[in-house]
């Protein structure tokens, strides 16, 4: 079995506010423990808790930035809650695909997070930056 290397946060990954910064580093804990996970050989219960680990911060996360895109009417709103309505899909799909797989549901899993973190890191959160932070979000 290949063994993926852990994620690690890195100063290029934060946009300078406190709680989403730490709410993005939950993110990294998750998928970590998935490659804990996925090197002990994955159970269907080892799963449903990393899946409900996502929804939980999906939701929290998620709503934590919509709050602050609609209290600073940010002009970006409608791309990145498009972006948030596509993780969504993309794990409900990962999970129909794979059924009772779990050692492919596992790999699928933490192949998408890894990428689409990373990406959604780098590219749409960075967007949100600059207004966050004239909005006085530190």
């Amino acid at each position: 079995m290949d063994i993926k290397n852990k994620l690690q946060w890195e100063d290029k990954y934060s946009v300078g506010v406190k709680i989403i910064d730490e709410q993005h580093q939950k993110m990294f804990t998750v998928i970590n423990n998935l490659i804990d996970i996925i090197q002990n050989t994955p159970t269907k219960e080892d799963l449903t808790g990393v899946i409900t680990s996502l929804i939980e911060y999906k939701k929290y996360h998620f709503d934590t930035e919509e709050k602050y895109f609609k209290e600073f009417n940010y002009e970006g709103t409608e791309e990145h809650v498009a972006a948030h309505h596509t993780f969504e899909e993309k794990i409900k799909n990962i999970e129909e695909k794979n059924g009772n797989n779990t050692i492919s549901l596992a790999y699928d899993l933490v192949d998408f997070l890894e990428d689409w973190l990373v990406d959604h890191l780098q590219t749409l959160d960075q967007k949100y930056k600059e207004c966050f932070l004239k909005n006085g979000l530190k």
